[in-house]
């Protein structure tokens, strides 16, 4: 079946099956009226389809071609009716996309607010990844306790590239440790991440979607901004228009705003104080990159930034559940001396050794 189609982030229009007997001469899509300079993606658009000139006889007076003709909302369900699934496209993990939204539309079933349903989302991944993310950051603070003797080994073998790889290598050994294994950990949650970024984004169903109540205009749709107040009355032109990186468009969005805040806090909170300039200035560099990814984030949509944000506060929460001794281990006792640190081995293990001591006093 071929299918000549337009689509758009939730609707699509479509030539569904163009008659097997008619030769095209050809197809394309065209900006339709006047296009406006630097506002080429906002355009409307249209499509073209021309004919082969055809001969008709005395046994073929007229001739006779039927259109079938789709225009509506992308849902999966009705466009596999008309042979049309693949237009939608989640992205490189198109099954973690549509599990994930799957989720999303039974627990909408349940609690029919897509607001609330987000944030339950959000907390049932947390939960799932919840292993993987303990190990990250547990990864996170053997890092920062290993700084100081990573920072004796450089000083110690500045000259010798070979000795300081081999003390490194050691010292990874002695505590168990790896410097890649906070990456490899975020890796497997990018998939996760990934998915449920382009579900939220392709998701007809958030479309109109309140985050509280539709009486209440302030994120009325979850699938756009959430678009606090118009401020073109004071704002410049450049700003207001949308167009280019600082174009932030007409309205105040203050759920990206908070978004950056809160994950600037979260950096605070979470990294490991720097042991020399070269960390300082990487942190600082962090920071800037943080209020960059926040000026391109700003027109997301506000069922994203709640995800951001759900998973931001779970992520702090998270770090009150780790070992309390891994938080000391690198402080200094009142008197000046550094305590006896515990092996950073033992980290992760605590939880198994209490098992074990409890089903001993079972026993007893």
């Amino acid at each position: 079946m071929r299918v000549l189609a337009g689509d758009a982030q939730y609707f699509v229009a479509a030539i569904v099956a163009p008659p097997e007997g008619m030769p095209l001469s050809y197809w394309q899509a065209l900006h339709y009226g006047e296009v406006e300079k630097g506002r080429e993606i906002l355009a409307n658009t249209s499509f073209r389809m021309a004919g082969l000139p055809q001969t008709l006889s005395a046994k073929t007076p007229v001739l006779r071609n039927e259109f079938e003709v789709f225009a509506g909302p992308r849902r999966p369900v009705l466009l596999e009716q008309y042979g049309m699934g693949q237009i939608i496209t989640y992205g490189w993990f198109k099954w973690v996309a549509q599990a994930l939204l799957a989720v999303l539309h039974t627990v909408y079933k349940v609690v029919p607010n897509y607001g609330v349903a987000i944030v339950v989302l959000t907390v049932l991944v947390r939960l799932c990844m919840f292993p993987i993310s303990r190990k990250q950051a547990i990864s996170a603070q053997k890092m920062q306790l290993v700084q100081p003797e990573m920072k004796k080994i450089q000083e110690k073998y500045k000259n010798d590239l070979e000795g300081r790889g081999r003390a490194m290598r050691e010292l990874y050994k002695k505590h168990n440790f790896h410097p890649m294994g906070g990456c490899l950990l975020l890796f497997l949650q990018l998939p996760i991440f990934v998915g449920l970024y382009r579900g939220l984004m392709v998701d007809v169903e958030l479309r109109q979607a309140p985050l509280i109540a539709e009486s209440i205009r302030w994120a009325s749709n979850l699938a756009a901004p959430d678009m606090l107040f118009d401020w073109q009355a004071f704002m410049p032109k450049y700003v207001t228009d949308g167009v280019g990186f600082f174009g932030l468009g007409p309205y105040l969005n203050i759920l990206p705003i908070f978004t950056v805040v809160l994950f600037l806090w979260q950096q605070q909170k979470m990294m490991p104080p720097a042991m020399d300039e070269q960390a300082a200035m990487q942190q600082k560099m962090m920071k800037y990159m943080m209020v960059f990814m926040g000026l391109m984030f700003y027109k997301v949509a506000s069922g994203l930034c709640l995800y951001f944000i759900v998973s931001s506060l779970w992520s702090v929460g998270e770090r009150k559940f780790l070992p309390k001794s891994s938080a000391a281990a690198g402080a200094t006792s009142p008197g000046g001396t550094p305590p006896s640190t515990p092996s950073i081995l033992s980290f992760g293990r605590d939880d198994a050794a209490a098992k074990k001591k409890k089903k001993k006093n079972r026993r007893r």
